[in-house]
């Protein structure tokens, strides 16, 4: 897609992507400084529009935020406690956002249909749940390795029986579920069920930084900001088949900085994996999930 401002319509709010504002920001440079006009990820003019569009991206991601928090199944805290009432609910003493939304699910008509949304809430009840993807085949033939009529359920952390016994809560009746694992589930009876579910694929990422340092820089303080910034950003930031574009991190990594940005320019920006290395966009796989297995694996190289 190109650029374009955000709107609302009958369909929701529609906003640019980040790449989007990088490329407006990018044809607005070029308008300005000539077409011929160096922009690739080295160019310190680049990295600055990178800044500003990660920016932008920032305010797009707060009013979607406030957008969604008038939607009782994507609010939270205590905009979701002013529309519970509106259900005729309120708020229990230590629930969670999830639970108060599979409740507000329960109280409307369609509450005793399947919902990937519940089953999903439901599994992040279980602990140390990181993150969940739900994948549903109403189709007659078999997709993503995905049997016909039939639920994926890809979990990444959590106790696999607990996992299986959230699925089995919310699984319509008739309805297969698919995956690797077989946890010991039994029904209301005390009787066995057969659950499936699966972990996602870990795909690990390592990334070498190159650096320019100028007066006042501090490699020590630099890199542990870096190093923090980018595992917050994989490992936290993204989820299950979320594509990492690795011409975003630069913006990232300059915050991180802090009053320390003005002391160093990225001269290179490059991401290892079973892919190669990349300085593109990296897209992965429905089922995998990308994550940095260690600080030691990013390496910042000072010049």
């Amino acid at each position: 897609m190109s650029y374009f401002p955000p709107y609302i319509d009958g369909t929701g709010i529609h906003m640019p992507t980040y790449e989007d504002r990088l490329q407006d920001l990018c044809a607005a440079y070029r308008s300005i400084f000539g077409q011929e006009a160096e922009l690739t990820p080295a160019v310190p003019d680049y990295q600055l529009l990178s800044v500003l569009a990660k920016a932008l991206d920032d305010t797009s991601a707060l009013v979607l935020a406030a957008y969604n928090s008038r939607d009782p199944m994507y609010a939270s805290g205590q905009a979701l406690d002013l529309l519970l009432p509106q259900y005729g609910l309120a708020r229990e003493a230590g629930e969670t956002d999830a639970e108060a939304r599979a409740r507000i699910r329960l109280a409307l008509p369609s509450g005793g249909m399947f919902s990937p949304d519940a089953m999903k809430a439901e599994l992040f009840k279980v602990s140390n749940v990181k993150n969940v993807l739900i994948r549903v085949n109403d189709t007659d033939t078999t997709v993503d390795g995905i049997s016909p009529h039939s639920i994926m359920a890809l979990v990444d952390g959590g106790n696999g029986k607990a996992i299986g016994s959230a699925i089995y809560r919310k699984k319509p009746p008739g309805i297969g579920t698919c995956g690797s694992l077989t946890p010991p589930v039994t029904d209301e009876n005390g009787q066995s069920v057969v659950i499936h579910f699966s972990r996602p694929q870990t795909k690990f990422l390592t990334f070498r930084i190159v650096v320019t340092s100028y007066t006042g820089f501090d490699g020590d303080a630099v890199r542990t900001a870096m190093r923090d910034a980018l595992m917050d950003a994989v490992n936290n930031g993204l989820h299950i088949g979320d594509a990492l574009n690795v011409p975003q991190l630069y913006g990232v990594l300059y915050q991180a900085a802090g009053d320390l940005a003005s002391t160093f320019a990225i001269t290179d920006l490059s991401c290892s994996g079973e892919h190669g290395v990349t300085r593109e966009k990296l897209v992965p796989a429905w089922n995998e999930i990308y994550t940095i297995y260690a600080a030691t694996d990013i390496e910042l190289v000072v010049s």
